[in-house]
């Protein structure tokens, strides 16, 4: 029975090649995108699971709240990972992450590393961090070791085996290597080249400063983890962590007039679920997850509604067939099974079409994502690709085989098989749902790109254009030589301005509590953003003044009284205008500043964040220069840079951006995204046209004798050509008037991320809609007019 089955599925799909070849290509480009995104939506939903008891590890993060505003950070206290295992039972363990970047030099090679952590000794016992050479439980037991990631081993010891070398660290410091880790997993949230134990920092921090690092409570300086005894009691934990910082900061949050609320956070939420300040650099959008996923079940719906539509407007060439079946003897159990079998077929052909396509354009979709991606061949995989076949089978199978098999038999074997109107009524609702989705997703395109372009061109209150920026870190040999390193670049002629600076326009600015005045003199405390900068960083950004002045070389005081702030700042301390700021203080007794003069507003932080306050210092040491360029003689002046700096501060090594590129890349996570919207947007216009390629054969095959008596009564081939295609249109139409709200809804959630942000335009949708439109004209006119100016006779000759 099965052979015979199969003999009959074959001969049918062969029968009826273009149908076939039109299911199987709409069918593998639903496939393809739908392995597409679910590979790309695995690594987003697999974040930080390989630690391997990742559903006890929390997160130590707190909402800050002074006089005059409030935050969330990631950072908090450096106490607490040192101090809560030792006065909480419910807390296993903590561990702390210290960002830093370091100068390594072995030799004569020598880098800055930006990517180097400083972690308590447990880390690779608190983590799930994998060592290659080392012991996890002495590998950083020590100040002098150092951990290195297979690829910076690689990069200063080539084919060694580095165990037991020592390296340089920031030209005054010996590491001996003491362990080899395997790179991090790009899922993760914790990015690192090397990793030196915390030990580092305190031993340095009491010897320069004797400052007690494990018992700074307040603030947020490193990423703290706990992991707790019992998870599930998470709530009770936090509440007495709460009870614990408020014991142990309370003269700090008395004196300056603010206060702290903890938060744990799961390990497995901080991917998606987190948007604080100093947050993870590759954190993720769970919006944009779920809007992938719903691109991918839409993309995948549009090519099973094809096989749908497509094989219930051809019945009419099956019905004979099933009524004489059904004379014979065939039950209706026994034709849907004929039928899921030719589905099932033909869902077999077009999975393993997708999995090619998918597979072949797999390197080019981790290239543009700028991650590696990789299908493994293994049991699980090739299960989820047969469940996937079943998915296809059951989905575009089901309807088609319960018509088919439901033709009756008087009326069929008399040649009135056509289908009544309820079919007709389900095909028509199938293509409004197809063009529904279709528009909706180029609806979505049209707005991401709006927005990107607003972006683009929004000016962010400084000039960005042909300036570099060079990072030395407070190295001392380029501060010392600074005056002279300055003089010698600007004998360039292509190098228009230099500045010092710490802190920059791009990358985040670190902030600070401090005491200020409100508009009646009245002290007020405040956390707010700080930077320090010279006289010429003003000038070298092009950035504006709005109230008193900038600072002076003229002004000796300048250098130890004053500041400024920006427009923000105004708003914020409820000075109502720019020139009741002048002479508002900061700071107290020998610490104390007085603001010289407000700067306009400038987006230090990309625009899904409003401009915050801002307090800017002057820099007599600084970490970073920028040099505004001639933009018609960049070449030449990058190379007097690069000559300039290896010649007078070459123990520094030379590494350089450019500003505007900096800024580009605070958004390049929605850049990406948009390049796959456009890809998905053409694929799924591509399979709705297959979709009405398909049904309009059929439309003009079932009025062929229609066209014919019209031909012959003198219709000319554009009326018939409108005729056909007025359906098609309408509903099209009415696809527009579905689509526009639900984009709309849509697209107005993922604008909340943006501080700054276009206003939805109608002109998106009603473009979509004539996009949309043309190209089902377009699809729709080649069967009509190939009907129209046939000869009638052909189609007339059998009456």
């Amino acid at each position: 029975m099965l052979k015979n089955y199969l003999k009959i599925a074959f001969r049918n799909v062969m029968a009826n090649r273009v149908i076939t070849l039109l299911n199987v290509f709409g069918l593998a480009i639903g496939v393809a995108v739908c392995l597409t995104i679910g590979i790309w939506l695995q690594r987003e939903l697999s974040f930080d699971n390989f630690h391997p008891n990742g559903e006890k590890i929390f997160r130590l993060t707190n909402t800050f709240k002074s006089e005059s505003e409030s935050f969330s950070q990631a950072p908090s206290g450096a106490a607490f990972g040192a101090q809560l295992p030792k006065l909480l039972p419910e807390v296993e363990a903590g561990c702390r992450l210290f960002e830093e970047a370091f100068k390594i030099k072995r030799g004569d090679v020598a880098f800055i590393e930006q990517h180097g952590l400083m972690v308590d000794s447990n880390f690779f016992e608190f983590f799930g961090f994998r060592l290659k050479e080392g012991n996890p439980a002495t590998v950083l037991s020590s100040p002098d070791q150092i951990v290195l990631t297979e690829r910076l081993a690689t990069k200063y010891f080539g084919n060694e085996n580095p165990i037991g070398k020592t390296i340089e660290l920031d030209g005054s410091s010996i590491k001996t290597v003491s362990g080899i880790v395997e790179n991090p997993p790009v899922n993760s949230h914790i990015q690192f080249d090397l990793l030196l134990s915390s030990t580092h920092l305190i031993n340095q921090m009491m010897q320069l400063y004797e400052f007690d690092v494990n018992n700074f409570w307040v603030g947020g300086w490193p990423n703290t983890y706990v992991q707790l005894k019992n998870p599930q009691n998470w709530q009770a934990s936090e509440a007495k962590i709460n009870a614990i910082a408020a014991e142990k900061s309370k003269k700090e949050w008395e004196e300056n007039k603010m206060s702290y609320k903890y938060h744990l956070q799961p390990i497995y939420d901080i991917h998606l679920k987190s948007n604080l300040r100093y947050d993870a650099d590759n954190n993720g959008s769970l919006a944009r997850v779920k809007i992938f996923g719903i691109v991918g079940i839409i993309v995948l719906l549009l090519a099973c509604i094809n096989y749908i539509n497509l094989t219930t407007a051809g019945a009419m060439k099956r019905a004979k067939e099933t009524a004489v079946k059904k004379v014979v003897g065939a039950a209706k159990s026994q034709l849907i099974r004929q039928f899921f079998l030719e589905t099932f077929i033909i869902c077999t052909l077009s999975v393993g079409l997708g999995f090619l396509l998918f597979k072949t354009g797999l390197p080019y979709f981790a290239n543009w994502i700028e991650q590696p991606y990789s299908f493994e061949y293994n049991i699980f995989n090739f299960s989820l690709l047969f469940a996937l076949i079943l998915f296809l089978t059951s989905i575009s199978g089901f309807y088609p085989a319960a018509v088919l098999s439901s033709f009756n038999i008087s009326n069929t074997l008399k040649g009135s098989f056509l289908q009544g109107i309820q079919g007709g009524q389900l095909r028509k609702g199938l293509v409004v749902a197809q063009f529904t989705m279709t528009i909706a997703i180029i609806s979505t395109i049209l707005i991401i790109n709006q927005q990107m372009n607003f972006i683009k061109n929004k000016s962010l209150g400084f000039n960005r254009e042909a300036v570099v920026e060079v990072k030395f870190y407070g190295d001392t040999s380029v501060i010392n030589h600074y005056n002279a390193l300055r003089n010698e670049l600007l004998n360039n002629k292509g190098i228009l301005n230099i500045s010092k600076h710490g802190g920059n326009v791009v990358g985040g600015l670190g902030n600070g509590w401090l005491v200020t005045q409100n508009l009646q003199g009245d002290e007020i405390s405040t956390s707010l953003y700080q930077m320090s900068v010279d006289t010429s960083y003003f000038d070298t950004y092009d950035m504006q003044l709005v109230a008193g002045r900038f600072f002076s070389n003229d002004m000796p005081t300048d250098m130890t009284q004053s500041v400024l702030v920006n427009e923000a700042a105004v708003r914020t301390f409820g000075w109502l205008k720019p020139e009741n700021a002048i002479g508002k203080r900061f700071g107290t007794g020998e610490d104390a500043r007085y603001v010289i003069g407000v700067v306009r507003d400038f987006n230090f932080e990309s625009l899904h964040k409003p401009v915050e306050a801002l307090l800017i210092g002057y820099s007599s040491q600084g970490n970073t220069l920028s040099l505004k360029l001639d933009a018609t003689q960049l070449d030449g002046a990058l190379a007097h840079i690069e000559k300039t700096w290896n010649m007078m501060v070459s123990s520094m090594p030379f590494e350089y951006s450019f500003v505007d590129e900096q800024v580009a890349l605070q958004y390049g996570n929605e850049k990406k995204m948009e390049g796959v919207f456009y890809g998905f947007s053409v694929l799924s216009l591509l399979i709705a046209c297959l979709g009405l390629f398909g049904l309009s054969m059929f439309v003009v095959e079932r009025r062929i004798k229609e066209i014919g008596i019209r031909k012959v009564l003198g219709a000319s081939v554009s009326s018939i050509v409108s005729l056909l295609s007025k359906d098609f249109v309408l509903l099209v139409l009415l696809s527009v008037i579905i689509a526009s709200p639900i984009a709309w809804y849509f697209m107005s959630q993922w604008l909340e991320n943006f501080a700054y942000r276009i206003d939805i335009s109608w002109w998106s949708f009603v473009l979509a809609g004539v996009v949309a439109l043309v190209i089902a004209l377009v699809t729709i006119s080649f069967q009509a007019i190939r009907a129209a100016v046939a000869n009638p006779v052909e189609s007339l000759k059998s009456e």
